[in-house]
C-alpha cells in the first residue's frame, strides 16, 4: 500500500496556493497536448505510409453500424489536410436506403469531395461546409406514413432534427429524386456543370400533375446560407400552370428569401394555382400575367404585376401574410380599366357548368378550399365588358375571406346609368353552404335599362329599389334556386314613349296614329315590380306600369330554380279607342328562351266578329274592335310604400338558425377550423 503522500513532490499534507495549483494544471495541459500530437504525428505517419484507404473499411463499418444501413466505400480516399476544414475525396460511394424506400440507394456517386468541420464532431454533429458531387444519384424519399429517408431510424423515433448539415453543395453531372408520397409528387431533375453554373432539366409530377422544368442556377446550392442569393433562372410547367422566371434565392431550406420575375406566369385558371401553392384563388378564364415576387420574414408580395385574364386587363398587388400554425392572410387590390365579367367565373356569379343549359350560373363554389386563406381584397373597374343587353359599369367590391365566410362588403356596380350597392354573404360552415344578398337599387334609368329597345331611348325616369334574398346551395343557381325574401323596384315619375306604350295595349289605331303625326313624350305615373320570394319561386305582389294613356297591370310568377316565367300583363287604355284589341300579353318559357306574346284565342275571337259584321254591313266590321277607354289611375304612393318595405318573411328570420331557408332541409355545420 502506497504511503500517504507518497508521489507528491510537495509532501504529505501539502496544499497548494493558486500559483501552484496553475502551475500543475499546466503540466497536466502539457501532457495532454504531448499525447494527442504524438498521436496525430503517428496517424499521419500510419497515412503517408499506407494511405487513408487504410480507414475505407473502418469508417464503412462504423457508419453502417451506427445508421444501420450499408454504406460501401470502393474507390480510394484522399484528403488533403487543413486545420480548420480537412478535405476528403471519397470515389465510389453508395450509402443504402430505408428499408421502406423505392429507390436501393440513398446516394450513389462516382466520387464525393468534402470539407468537414472537427469541432461539431466532439457533440455529435457531422457538419460539411462544402460537398461536391460527381456522378452522383441522390434519392430523397418521404412515403405515405411521412417518413423520411434523410433521417435515420433514432432520428425518426426521438423526432430530432437532422445531426447532419450540408452548407455549400455543387454538383456535376448528377441526378437529384424527389418523391413525396403524401402530396402525389416525384420529380427527377439532371444537373450538369459549367463556366457559370448548373444546368438542370427536371421532369415527373407535382402533387398528381405532369411536371417539367428546364433552366440554369448559380454554381454554389446555399443549403444552410440564410444571407446569400442563389441565382436562378427558369421555365417551369405544371399541369396547365407555367411559369418563366427569373431571380435569386435565399435560404434554399425554408424560402427564407425570394426575389423572382415573372415574365410571365400563365395558365388556364387561377384556381388551378391551389394544386400547386394550396391557396384558393377563384375560378377565372384563361390568364397570363408579369409581375414580381418577394418573400421575407413571413410575407409573400406579389407586386405590381400586370397582364391579362380572359379579356379583362388586371393590374395591382397581391400580399399574403403566413405564420405557423395559423391561415395565411391575402391582402391586395386588383384595379382594370377594362373587365369581362365572364373573365372571373364563379367570383361575380358567370361560371356555367356543362351538364346546364340555363341562364343563371350553376358552376359550383368549393367552400373546402376557403379553409386555405383568409383574405381582405380590392377589385375596381371602369369599363366593363358584357353582353349588350346587361348594362353594367363601374365595378368595385372588397372581398373579404373569414375563417369560410365569403363577404363581397361592400359590393358595388352601376347598372343601366344608376348604381347596385350591398352585400353578398357565402357561409362555408355550413353543407349546402349558405348565402345572403341585400343590395339596395339606385337610380336605373329606364333608357339605359333597355339599351336593345329603340322606342325607349327617348325615355326618362329612375328606378329604386331593393333585394333581399337569403338560400342555400353550392352555386348561383342553386343559392337563387332554394331563396326566400323579397325583391322590389320602382319609378314614381318619369317619361316615356306614346308610340311604345299603344302597342304594349295593342291600340293598333293609336299606335298608326302616332307613328304618323310622330311620336312624344308621355308622362309616367309609376313604374312598381313587387315581389315575393319563397323557396325559389318568386310570386308578382304587384307589377304596375301606370302611364297617361294606358295601365298595364299584371301578375303571376317566376321560378327561379327551373328558370321558368308565367307572368300575364293587362293593358287598359285610357282613352275611348278605335281598334284596340286590348288583349293580355303573357311572358312565358324559359329564361334563355321567353316567349312573348298576346292572347291569340281572345285575337281570333275579335277578329272572327269583325268579319261576320262585316257581311252585314262593312261600318259594322269595326265595332268588335272599339273599346271605351276604362284604365284608372294606380294608387302609386301605396304601392311604392310595399314595394320597398323591408321583408319579414319567416324565410328570412331562418337565415340564424340551422334549418335551410327554402325547403326545411336540416343544414349541416362543418367542424370549426383553426382561426387566424
Amino acid at each position: 500500500m502506497a504511503r500517504q503522500g507518497q508521489g507528491n513532490p510537495y509532501g504529505v499534507g501539502w496544499r497548494p496556493t493558486g500559483t501552484q495549483f496553475a502551475q500543475a494544471f499546466h503540466v497536466r495541459a502539457l501532457k495532454w497536448i504531448g499525447g494527442v500530437v504524438l498521436l496525430l504525428f503517428v496517424a499521419l505517419a500510419l497515412f503517408f505510409t499506407f494511405g487513408l484507404n487504410t480507414l475505407r473499411d473502418p469508417i464503412a463499418n462504423a457508419v453502417t453500424k451506427a445508421t444501420g444501413r450499408e454504406l460501401v466505400i470502393e474507390g480510394d480516399l484522399k484528403a488533403v489536410w487543413s486545420w480548420v476544414h480537412p478535405r476528403i475525396r471519397v470515389e465510389r460511394v453508395t450509402f443504402a436506403n430505408a428499408e421502406w424506400g423505392q429507390e436501393e440507394y440513398l446516394l450513389n456517386a462516382d466520387a464525393i469531395e468534402a470539407n468537414i468541420s472537427l469541432l461539431p464532431l466532439f457533440i455529435g454533429r457531422v457538419v460539411l461546409p462544402e460537398v461536391h458531387l460527381e456522378g452522383a444519384e441522390v434519392a430523397l424519399e418521404r412515403d405515405a406514413e411521412g417518413r423520411r429517408n434523410w433521417l435515420m431510424k433514432d432520428e425518426e423515433d426521438k423526432k430530432e432534427k437532422s445531426r447532419f448539415f450540408i452548407k455549400l453543395l455543387t454538383v456535376d453531372d448528377s441526378r437529384l429524386i424527389w418523391d413525396d408520397a403524401p402530396t402525389d409528387t416525384r420529380v427527377e431533375v439532371d444537373l450538369a456543370t459549367d463556366d457559370s453554373g448548373v444546368n438542370f432539366d427536371g421532369q415527373g409530377k407535382w402533387k398528381g400533375m405532369d411536371m417539367k422544368a428546364a433552366g440554369h442556377a448559380g454554381h454554389v446550392l446555399s443549403l444552410r446560407d440564410e444571407s446569400t442569393p442563389f441565382p436562378l433562372k427558369a421555365d417551369i410547367t405544371i399541369g396547365r400552370t407555367s411559369a418563366k422566371l427569373e431571380g435569386t434565392i435565399t435560404g434554399l431550406v425554408g424560402f427564407k428569401g425570394i426575389d423572382i420575375q415573372f415574365a410571365p406566369l400563365s395558365g388556364k385558371s387561377m384556381d388551378e394555382l391551389y394544386d400547386i401553392i394550396g391557396l384558393a384563388f377563384p375560378a377565372t378564364s384563361a390568364y397570363r400575367v408579369t409581375g414580381r415576387l418577394y418573400r421575407t420574414d413571413g410575407v409573400w408580395l406579389f407586386e405590381n404585376f400586370s397582364g391579362k385574364v380572359g379579356e379583362s386587363d388586371l393590374a395591382g398587388f397581391i400580399r399574403v401574410q403566413t405564420a405557423p400554425d395559423k391561415r395565411p392572410f391575402m391582402q391586395g387590390e386588383i384595379n382594370a380599366k377594362v373587365l369581362n365579367f365572364a373573365d372571373l367565373g364563379a367570383l361575380v356569379g358567370t361560371g356555367q357548368s356543362t351538364a346546364k343549359s340555363g341562364v343563371l350560373p350553376d358552376m359550383p363554389f368549393a367552400p373546402e378550399r376557403w379553409n386555405s386563406v383568409d383574405a381582405d381584397v380590392k377589385i375596381n373597374a371602369g369599363t366593363i365588358k358584357r353582353p349588350e343587353q346587361l348594362p353594367i359599369e363601374r365595378f368595385n367590391a372588397r372581398i373579404r375571406m373569414d375563417e369560410r365566410v365569403l363577404q363581397l362588403d361592400p359590393l358595388a356596380f352601376g347598372i343601366a346609368g344608376g348604381r347596385l350597392e350591398g352585400t353578398v354573404t357565402m357561409d362555408g360552415n355550413y353543407s349546402p353552404l349558405r348565402g345572403d344578398v341585400k343590395m339596395r337599387v339606385r337610380g336605373l334609368q329606364l333608357a339605359k335599362l333597355f339599351p336593345t329597345v329603340k322606342q325607349a331611348q327617348g325615355s326618362i325616369g329612375d328606378l329604386n329599389g331593393l333585394i333581399e334574398l337569403a338560400g342555400t346551395g353550392d352555386s348561383v343557381g342553386k343559392l337563387l334556386g332554394s331563396s326566400n325574401g323579397k325583391i322590389g323596384v320602382y319609378m314614381d315619375e318619369g317619361k316615356i314613349s306614346q308610340f311604345l306604350m299603344e302597342l304594349v295595349a295593342l291600340d293598333l289605331w293609336d299606335a298608326v296614329r302616332v307613328k304618323l303625326k310622330g311620336d312624344k313624350e308621355i308622362d309616367i305615373r309609376c313604374v312598381i315590380a313587387d315581389f315575393g320570394v319563397k323557396g325559389g319561386m318568386m310570386n308578382a305582389n304587384a307589377l304596375v306600369f301606370d302611364t297617361a294613356v294606358v295601365n298595364v297591370q299584371g301578375g303571376g310568377s317566376i321560378n327561379l330554380k327551373s328558370e321558368e316565367m308565367n307572368l300575364t300583363l293587362k293593358p287598359e287604355p285610357k282613352d275611348r279607342s278605335i281598334a284596340s284589341l286590348r288583349s293580355p300579353l303573357y311572358i312565358r318559357g324559359t329564361f334563355s328562351k321567353p316567349d312573348v306574346g298576346p292572347d291569340m284565342g281572345r285575337l281570333a275571337a275579335k277578329g272572327a266578329g269583325a268579319i261576320v259584321m262585316g257581311i252585314l254591313n262593312p261600318l259594322l266590321a269595326v265595332l268588335p274592335l272599339i273599346q271605351e277607354g276604362k284604365g284608372k289611375d294606380s294608387p302609386c304612393g301605396e304601392l311604392i310604400a310595399q314595394a320597398t318595405k323591408s321583408s319579414k318573411s319567416k324565410a328570412a328570420k331562418a337565415t340564424s338558425s340551422d334549418r335551410s331557408p327554402a325547403s326545411g332541409e336540416t343544414a349541416r355545420r362543418l367542424p370549426s377550423q383553426s382561426a387566424r
